[in-house]
């Protein structure tokens, strides 16, 4: 019976580290290519973004354009928002976003200046065990 609970209590511990490096691991490592990762907390962009997901944003490169397709972030007050591009308008340096689960385009277009990013990719879930 104590070697059953010693196992038990190995196997609980290393389980515990390999969740804990793994979480560390998909907060900072991308750090190294230059990507940030922030939880998602609202699920505006349902269903390709769903709440509790922690996404990668990077910035623009100098050649990339902004398409209208594109899931970007960027500040609105004082809260970071993640939302799809729908439209570009180069001429007056205004980008037009929409939540996928809103049902009308965001209030004020966003300049490239404003823009965070542009989402890389994303891991579902992990967010949650992050906010805590």
């Amino acid at each position: 019976m104590k070697k059953a609970i010693q196992n038990l209590s190995f196997w609980l511990v290393n389980l515990f580290l390999a969740t804990a490096l793994l979480l560390a691991a998909a907060v900072w490592l991308p750090e190294v290519f230059h990507m940030k990762a922030y939880v998602v907390k609202s699920s505006s962009m349902e269903p390709a973004i769903k709440a509790g997901s922690v996404i990668y944003v990077s910035q623009y490169d100098p050649d990339e354009p902004v398409c209208p397709g594109d899931i970007v972030s960027f500040q609105a007050g004082n809260v970071m928002v993640t939302h799809r591009v729908v439209s570009v308008d180069l001429e007056n340096n205004a980008i037009v976003t929409k939540g996928d689960a809103n049902a009308v385009c965001d209030a004020m277009p966003v300049s490239q200046k404003e823009l965070y990013g542009k989402v890389r990719f994303q891991i579902p879930w992990i967010g949650y065990l992050l906010l805590r």
